[in-house]
């Protein structure tokens, strides 16, 4: 039933694309971990789309998403996962989920972004 109401419903369907399944435990994440999975944060990837920002970039000149400041932005560079590649997009965010580590690098790296957003953001 749950299912059928994430492949059918309104809600829900980016998390789902990424965490392809699902359990009925309940999960507690964090604050940081819920922005960082839809991306839903102080991207500068989220905030060009709505028009909050001149550019989607980082400063260091790559695209300013999620996946970039967890594996590859030198200025996340103590908090960095190691990357997967793009066709295994939805393994590595539940493997990533999964291990208590990655999840406090995700937790300081975004609370990192949101206390140096000045820096971050190519403006």
């Amino acid at each position: 039933m749950a299912k059928s109401f994430l492949d059918n419903g309104n809600t829900g369907h980016y998390v789902h694309r990424v965490l392809k399944t699902f359990n009925l435990k309940s999960v507690f994440w964090t604050r940081e971990e819920i922005m960082f999975v839809p991306g839903q944060g102080p991207f500068p990837s989220l905030l060009h789309s709505f028009h909050l920002s001149d550019s989607d970039s980082c400063a260091c000149g790559e695209v300013g998403d999620p996946i970039h400041y967890a594996t590859s932005c030198p200025l996340t560079l103590p908090r960095h996962i190691r990357k997967s590649s793009t066709s295994l997009k939805s393994l590595w965010y539940q493997r990533v989920l999964k291990t208590l580590n990655s999840r406090k690098r995700i937790i300081y790296m975004i609370k990192f972004i949101i206390g140096n957003e000045n820096i971050i953001r190519e403006e």
